[in-house]
């Protein structure tokens, strides 16, 4: 795995651009990560007892027979803390050398793998289909608040497969955790998987068209990852949610008030509408 702090900005969309990925193994302090886990804790005291799923937890039953949160829905809006660390400089550095400087944001999560949970797994999958875009310019950021191991179930990619484009999915109504590929036989040999391991404050950014998964936590540690989505400002929304707390928001630059497509073609925007998903009638 190439570690970011190695490249210049150029080297790393060279890397990002060929490969799909790039990892920053170091790109929180010590201190900056304690802030996230302290939040991460205060956040979950609202989740105790809790036993079904709502607007804020995702919740499943573990093997111990207990209740576990696997997901926390828009973490930005439930603690300044996760609001503050999507405007980040040093996060919107990376996300800037892969897709420019004008960055809007998308959508935010917080998934967790407790060690006696088997349900906090996700299927082969790909980002884009879930929330299709009028080009690619559209990347996921992965912040570690604990080391990620194969052991415990660390993200799993195949490199390169961004290359091929949107896939057909099987949806599921509990969404990426059991929606999966239509046609597993594209994500190829497990040679060619990467499992993507990260130490705590780790950060790692990949393509909305990478092939990903992860299992299950089979340590005795947790894993809990918190992930923010970003695009590029001239790249519009044509399907997915468009009410995630700080959708559209401009995050770095200035907004083009217009779509570009695939081939290139720019259509403008009324500057007032930000996203076409959003015009009333």
């Amino acid at each position: 795995m190439t570690i970011a702090t190695t490249l210049a900005p150029a080297e790393q969309k060279a890397f990002y651009d060929e490969r799909g990925y790039i990892l920053h193994p170091d790109l929180l302090t010590q201190d900056e990560l304690a802030t996230l886990r302290a939040a991460l804790a205060e956040v979950l005291e609202e989740s105790r007892g809790l036993t079904e799923t709502n607007d804020k937890f995702s919740v499943t039953r573990g093997v111990d027979g207990n209740s576990h949160v696997r997901r926390v829905f828009s973490p930005t809006l439930h603690h300044r803390a996760f609001y503050d660390m999507a405007f980040h400089p040093r996060i919107l550095d990376a996300v800037e050398a892969l897709i420019g400087p004008n960055i809007q944001f998308h959508h935010s999560k917080l998934n967790m793998k407790p060690p006696t949970s088997p349900e906090a797994r996700f299927e082969w999958h790909q980002d884009y289909p879930f929330y299709p875009h009028t080009n690619y310019d559209l990347l996921a950021v992965l912040i570690h608040l604990d080391e990620a191991t194969k052991e415990n179930g660390c993200l799993r990619i195949v490199p390169g497969s961004h290359k091929q484009g949107p896939q057909m999915h099987v949806f599921a109504r509990d969404g990426a955790f059991s929606s999966k590929l239509a046609d597993q036989a594209i994500i190829g040999d497990e040679s060619a998987w990467l499992y993507a391991e990260s130490p705590a404050g780790g950060v790692e950014i990949h393509h909305c068209n990478m092939l990903h998964s992860s299992t299950a936590n089979r340590g005795d540690k947790p894993r809990s990852v918190l992930i923010y989505n970003y695009r590029a400002a001239d790249n519009v929304a044509l399907g997915g949610s468009t009410t995630h707390h700080l959708f559209g928001s401009m995050m770095r630059g200035t907004n083009p008030y217009q779509a570009r497509l695939l081939n290139g073609t720019l259509i403008k925007l009324p500057g007032e509408i930000k996203d076409p998903l959003q015009r009333d009638g």
